[in-house]
């Protein structure tokens, strides 16, 4: 089974160009696609690779306008957002007004997210987890717009209260899990059976899990849920594709991850001597480069889109597990090399990038990774 995952692509500009160098490439015959969350989130755009990168100087070069223009159809209804707030008015019909707009611009956000997901499901059957600024927890679409406007986000809050801007996201999850959509697969915390491979997804409801505030111990709610369900449909296959859209550490020395949630440790560790293959994806906001490792019996896949110039990456799932790293804006195609988290011999970065890359050197030259920890 050959399988795309597209993990955190942020921008329409980022997600469009994959859709179309996917589409493009008829001839890789995918057999699946995997949306792992954060296609929203315009407040992450970025230029490049991510690496020597400042943020603050590019955001203040950005054209927000345009890009509001680009994805909010009510626009000129939206710039009056900026006007009350340079104004401070108080004019609570204006606020009533402006909550509207904002529960408008909401609603167009996860339009467009459908019709995404529904552009690559034409392509080839398409799963989508959701990553926090999909998550009915946070509605960080509200963060996105904020953004836009150069106004507080604790204001676009405050007046979004004002409308139902929340029952969004249960309009957009009764058209996803619509069954006219047949090539489309809603999986946030839920599974999907692929002959006899399982497919599992740990959904981003919140960025964190474990017993801190309620809504992290929601996520791990959710989790322990989802997980119930895996260990019940083990008999089915011998095979188990993990998403995770939550974080967790780095180790600190370059790089093996560890999931922050408890229920996540312990499945990892439960599954010891269970199926043929068991793999791990996870997002995670820092890296440069995809990391393909074996450990705890697990193929560990990290990866990264919105920081890393749309790179996406290929799961090849049969016989053997093979990974590639795929660079759509250079069309350039890595097979990467995995090796042992527990018996490789590294000390730098740049040394464990040549543990999955057979042209490490050009890799680090090609996105311009020199001093980069994070690779």
């Amino acid at each position: 089974m050959r399988i795309a995952i597209i993990s955190d692509s942020h921008t329409k500009e980022n997600i469009d160009f994959i859709y179309n160098y996917i589409r493009a490439k008829s001839s890789w015959k995918l057999d699946l696609i995997i949306i792992n969350g954060d296609v929203l989130g315009e407040n992450e755009i970025r230029e490049g690779y991510g690496y020597s990168f400042n943020k603050k100087l590019f955001d203040a070069s950005l054209d927000k306008a345009k890009v509001l223009q680009d994805i909010a159809p009510n626009y000129a209804e939206l710039k009056k957002i900026s006007v009350a707030y340079e104004q401070a008015s108080q004019d609570e019909q204006l606020k009533l007004e402006l909550s509207r707009h904002i529960e408008e611009y909401v609603h167009h956000r996860y339009e467009q997210l459908l019709s995404i997901l529904q552009k690559f499901s034409a392509i080839a059957k398409t799963c989508f987890n959701i990553g926090t600024y999909e998550s009915p927890l946070h509605y960080r679409v509200l963060d996105e717009l904020a953004f836009l406007l150069e106004v507080p986000e604790t204001y676009i809050r405050s007046i979004a209260l004002l409308s139902d801007y929340r029952e969004t996201f249960k309009e957009f999850l009764s058209k996803i899990k619509d069954p006219k959509q047949k090539k489309l697969v809603y999986i946030g915390g839920s599974t999907l059976l692929a002959g006899d491979l399982l497919i599992a997804a740990i959904p981003g409801l919140n960025s964190s899990s474990g017993a801190m505030d309620a809504t992290s111990e929601f996520q791990e709610k959710i989790t322990r849920d989802m997980l119930n369900t895996v260990r019940r449909q083990l008999g089915y296959v011998n095979k188990l594709l993990l998403l995770n859209q939550t974080q967790g550490k780095l180790r600190k020395d370059p790089f093996a991850f560890r999931p922050a949630s408890m229920a996540v440790r312990e499945f990892i560790e439960e599954m010891k001597g269970k199926l043929k293959f068991k793999i791990f994806v996870q997002s995670y906001h820092h890296l440069m480069t995809t990391h393909f490792y074996n450990a705890s019996e697990f193929y560990f896949m990290l990866n990264n889109s919105a920081v890393n110039n749309c790179l996406f990456n290929i799961l090849e799932i049969g016989n053997k597990v093979i990974c590639y790293d795929v660079d759509p804006k250079t069309d350039i195609v890595r097979k990467l090399k995995i090796y042992n988290y527990n018996l490789a011999d590294y000390s730098t970065p740049e040394e464990r990038l040549g543990l999955n890359y057979e042209d490490a050197k050009e890799v680090v030259k090609e996105r311009k990774l020199e001093g980069c920890y994070y690779i």
